[in-house]
């Protein structure tokens, strides 16, 4: 797999710099306002500490856990997605709020997974809408949504349907060929936290809490961006950025290295040329936001892992 991800990277990096003009490229650089930088990586954090509190909800239906014990476990997994491949970064947040008794592993990986598949759903959305909005029909752009849309509706599908059969499923597991009854014991546990966290977006006030925030999220990244493009001196619109997390989102379930290197910028060439913006400030721009996110992360991510072996501060 991190085979695949590295010939993939250079295929989409050959892509986008692909009869790039440097000389552009490098004067969008010079041109950053470098003392604005800081409201960005301020506004990051805040957008991280909400996307905390929308994850709360969905734990907090195994027991009651502070904002501040899910921000760190948050910044952990994240720090994890952009260092090892693969999304590993899901298994360190659950490692993480197992190590410090807010949720079982397998509680914790099936809410994220719900997490994402609401979020996926809320990106394609954005993207429908805001190439809507912009009189842009792109035809690869459009069936990447179609496609990615059958398969998130497939996925949160499934979050209300499986537990329905959660009973079944257990039944069947003492006549498992193969296990052991320790074995079995284990698996019998693992499948009620884990159907226990799929249920965690069940019940009306809970669902409407997470869709509200889920909307606040994205509507700070979006303007994030805009506030970033134009510290770039890049003029671009809120439905443009709409557009450009879209595809980033879109792009980030592609097989990629750690930090996904390579198909965001390849993305980011393709969500914003056809909003007239050209490709060396649509590389500057992404190179520029990739720096921050890892410079935000790192930060909070490492201070979380320092914080790991100090429970009482959590």
């Amino acid at each position: 797999m991190m085979s695949l991800a590295v010939v993939l990277a250079a295929f989409f990096l050959y892509l986008a710099f692909r009869d790039l003009d440097w000389r552009a490229f490098f004067t969008t650089l010079k041109s950053v306002q470098f003392a604005y930088l800081p409201l960005v990586l301020v506004w990051s954090s805040l957008t991280f500490f909400i996307r905390a509190l929308r994850l709360r909800i969905l734990l907090s239906t195994s027991q009651p856990m502070s904002v501040r014990g899910v921000f760190w476990a948050n910044m952990a997994g994240y720090l994890g997605n952009i260092v090892l491949p693969a999304r590993a970064g899901e298994l360190v947040r659950a490692a993480y709020l197992a190590r410090i008794n807010f949720a079982a592993m397998s509680f914790a990986l099936a809410a994220g997974l719900v997490e994402r598949l609401m979020d996926l759903l809320a990106l394609i959305l954005l993207g429908v809408f805001s190439l809507s909005f912009a009189g842009i029909t792109s035809a690869k752009f459009q069936n990447a949504l179609n496609g990615i849309s059958i398969f998130a509706a497939l996925g949160l599908a499934a979050v209300f349907i499986l537990p329905k059969f959660e009973e079944k499923i257990r039944q069947r597991i003492p006549s498992l060929p193969l296990l052991s009854e320790n074995q079995k014991s284990k698996l019998t546990a693992f499948l009620a936290q884990f159907f226990g966290g799929l249920k965690s977006l069940h019940g009306i006030k809970r669902a409407a809490s997470f869709t509200a925030l889920t909307g606040v999220i994205w509507l700070m990244d979006a303007a994030g961006t805009v506030i970033l493009a134009r510290i770039l001196k890049i003029p671009l619109l809120i439905h443009q950025a709409f557009v450009l997390l879209a595809a980033l989102g879109l792009s980030s379930a592609i097989p990629s290295t750690p930090g996904y290197v390579g198909v965001y910028q390849f993305a980011a060439v393709t969500a914003l040329t056809p909003f007239g913006v050209s490709k060396a400030d649509a590389l500057a721009f992404i190179l520029i936001s990739q720096v921050l996110a890892y410079l935000v992360i790192g930060f909070w991510g490492v201070l979380s892992l320092w914080r790991l072996d100090k429970p009482a501060a959590v």
